[in-house]
């Protein structure tokens, strides 16, 4: 054999050898795809069911976001609903309010206009004179308490309102009030009466005798004003509250018209009275109420209202009674 023969056998040897070892390359190369493919499709297994759990949790999230959303909306529309309700409801009170106003005024006004100009007659007799005299003062005193009650929502709304406090005997402040409407409510032919519980000595306490006056005032003008036959009673009684200090329970019933339930807690409220769409509206400006109930908690009581529609209302209120005075008086 020559020597390229040879030559030619060697590199023929030589290449069957590194095929063999491509071949065992490609064949362990072939083996490990399957098990990378295993490991990868495992992997894409695991990515699947994260991604499915983590949007099944966006989802509820999601959900749940919608949902206080969806709350937050319907209560931001309840919300408008009810103070639309409530702005013409205030709209409907402050048309009422002005109309009463404008009537409280003008009345007794002209009233008093009107009569001084009859008093100019030549030639007037007394009895005309004094019956025009007596016109006159009511319409004034009516005209005063007007503009007293507006003075005084002005100075309760703007914080000018302080409590005095003094020594009073509660005794005779009723006795006071009595003899003061007691005419008025004769003149209707009202059974008018008064109650109080404590002797003389023990009447004594500390409070604002004027703003008990006042709420007082306009409690029985009411009571009286609505009231066209039976009876108006008024006064006081001991109770003991629960923190167990002594109150004083004031009331103030009557036999009148009453106020029907669902105004029952409003006509506290400002220029609200028991209703706005009634004739008997346009007696009155709206305002003792609210104008008691500010007196009633600026000296530490409550008050409230109890009434049927048609069988009389009854009207409480309660004080700290306060016997600073005790050790005073027994001196």
């Amino acid at each position: 054999m020559n020597d390229k023969n040879k030559i030619k056998k060697v590199r023929a040897s030589k290449l069957i050898i590194d095929n063999k070892e491509n071949a065992v390359e490609l064949v362990n190369a072939n083996n490990a795809v399957p098990h990378k493919n295993d490991v990868k499709g495992k992997y894409l297994d695991t990515l699947v069911d994260s991604n499915l759990e983590n949007a099944l949790l966006l989802s509820v999230a999601a959900n749940k976001e919608l949902e206080i959303q969806n709350e937050e909306k319907e209560q931001h529309i309840n919300a408008l609903i009810r103070a639309n309700e409530k702005a013409t409801e205030n709209d409907k009170l402050k048309s009422a309010f002005l109309a009463n106003m404008s009537h409280e005024i003008r009345t007794p006004l002209n009233s008093i206009l009107g009569f001084a100009d009859l008093l100019k007659e030549p030639g007037l007799k007394n009895e005309k004179q004094q019956k025009y005299i007596k016109v006159l003062e009511k319409s004034g005193a009516r005209l005063l308490s007007t503009i007293n009650d507006i003075v005084d929502i002005s100075k309760i709304h703007s914080g000018q309102v302080k409590v005095n406090l003094s020594e009073t005997n509660i005794n005779k402040q009723i006795e006071k009030i009595y003899y003061f409407f007691k005419p008025e409510a004769e003149s209707k032919g009202i059974n008018f009466v008064y109650k109080k519980s404590l002797p003389t000595k023990k009447a004594y306490f500390l409070t604002d005798c004027e703003k008990i006056y006042t709420v007082l005032i306009h409690l029985i003008k009411n009571a009286i004003k609505y009231t066209d036959k039976g009876s108006v009673e008024f006064g006081y009684g001991g109770i003991k509250s629960a923190s167990s200090r002594t109150q004083l329970l004031f009331f103030v019933k009557d036999t009148g018209i009453g106020v029907p339930k669902n105004r029952q807690e409003v006509i506290f409220e400002n220029f609200v009275q028991a209703d706005i769409q009634d004739k008997m509206a346009l007696q009155g400006n709206g305002l003792g109420l609210s104008i008691t109930k500010a007196y009633v908690e600026l000296l530490e009581g409550k008050i409230w209202a109890e009434s049927d529609e048609g069988k009389g209302a009854k009207f409480y209120f309660t004080l700290p009674y306060r016997i600073d005075l005790e050790e005073k008086l027994i001196h």
